[in-house]
């Protein structure tokens, strides 16, 4: 399935201010309360092809894949696009419903492309990453242009504002946090022991050594 060789990819940031994030909650409101159709920005050298695969990429939580199913010209970009200053001379890539969501764990173990700052189309994944691309071989093979459903709201209700799953996203970073600072703290707690055995081993050999110092200068006197 040649489709499958090259993904391209974008970065949803969790910066609630960047452009990533702003634009990918438009996206949500767009398909699931006006009916819509999921569109995104190509890479600034205008990879995408009509037929491969595109993906969502929320680090530390999923991916989600998409295909594409035309590639517009810059000037199909919404008007809300406007402040991606530099994006201006971008297709714009019009995308089915989701297709596939893959867990980070999952996306780990296969070894999928990490991130870039931007959207990227990545280089032939059969070599970069084998084991993710006879996955979705396997997943996507026999879904095609013609059998792909269209954008509705109920396809897309599983889908979370990605605001709730960051918050999600925080509340484990922080309490990962706390128990890295406990762990830290054992750790100090175990050396400090260890030292104190160590000193307390130490004080009595010394104790031993004095005692024994003593008696060889008590014989010295008697045989004075």
């Amino acid at each position: 399935m040649d489709n499958l060789y090259h993904l391209t990819l974008s970065p949803i940031s969790k910066d609630t201010k960047s452009p990533s994030y702003i634009d990918y909650n438009e996206q949500l409101s767009r398909v699931l309360h006006d009916g819509f159709q999921w569109c995104w920005d190509d890479s600034r050298y205008n990879k995408a092809k009509i037929g491969e695969y595109f993906a969502f990429y929320f680090h530390g939580m999923r991916v989600v894949i998409h295909r594409i199913l035309d590639v517009k010209p810059p000037s199909a970009r919404l008007p809300s696009w406007s402040r991606n200053v530099g994006h201006g001379d971008r297709n714009v890539l019009e995308l089915s419903h989701p297709l596939l969501e893959i867990s980070w764990i999952e996306w780990q173990m296969m070894n999928g492309p990490e991130s870039e700052m931007g959207t990227y189309t990545t280089t032939d994944l059969s070599c970069s990453s084998p084991r993710l691309h006879q996955y979705l071989m396997s997943v996507l093979e026999t879904k095609t242009s013609e059998t792909l459903p269209k954008t509705n709201k109920n396809t897309n209700k599983n889908i979370k504002l990605i605001i709730e799953d960051y918050e999600e996203i925080d509340e484990i970073e922080n309490e990962e946090k706390t128990l890295l600072l406990r762990l830290d703290q054992l750790q100090k707690i175990k050396k400090i022991n260890k030292l104190q055995n160590e000193k307390s081993g130490l004080l009595e050999q010394v104790e031993n050594l004095t005692a024994l110092i003593r008696s060889i200068d008590d014989q010295i006197e008697e045989l004075k």
